[in-house]
């Protein structure tokens, strides 16, 4: 994923990160640019699946995408 600058386009890179949940990122960004300099948070969740894990962990819930859960439910239907 390539972050850039909400200001002035560059690209950012990332400083640390922290996941608080298996779900979840907190990102600290900094412009490359060194006459914008901008630095912040970026929040990064895991929000609907596409295409189901074949390992599946149990205490992870991310809800399947409509148009994905016909196409299981058809397959397990066959």
């Amino acid at each position: 994923m390539r972050i850039t600058c909400p200001h002035c386009g560059d690209r950012a890179m990332t400083r640390t990160s922290k996941r608080p949940a298996p779900v979840f990122y907190e990102v600290y960004a900094q412009c490359i640019n060194p006459h914008c300099g901008w630095g912040g948070k970026l929040l990064v969740e895991f929000v609907l699946t596409t295409s189901p894990s074949r390992l599946p962990h149990p205490e992870v819930r991310i809800p399947v995408e409509p148009a994905s859960r016909q196409v299981l439910l058809a397959q397990l239907n066959e």
